[in-house]
């Protein structure tokens, strides 16, 4: 499709938006944003927040992995594949 023929396609859209009866609208923009947006980050920015209290537990996992951290006892991902001879596919992240 040519830079034109979207700009008649879009003008249509526009012209159908507005034959939109009152009572569907909300369902219309629904519709609409679901083409619009990436589905994965409307979840991401609609996700409820985490409202889990943290625990001694994860207190205590978060210091043993600062501590690690510190001490150099980290791997990048670079390292892991490496180490463990993993092929990256073709079109894979850091390629």
């Amino acid at each position: 499709m040519s830079v034109a023929e979207r700009i008649e396609e879009r003008e249509r859209v526009k012209k159908l938006v507005d034959l939109v009866p009152d009572s569907d609208l909300d369902a219309a923009a629904r519709m609409l944003r679901g083409l619009a947006v990436d589905p994965v980050a409307w979840t991401l920015d609609n996700a409820p927040l985490d409202d889990e209290p943290i625990t001694q537990e994860d207190i205590d996992a978060q210091a043993e992995a600062r501590a690690d951290i510190a001490a150099g006892r980290v791997y990048s991902h670079e390292d892991v594949v490496r180490r463990l001879g993993l092929a990256r596919r073709e079109g894979e992240a850091g390629q």
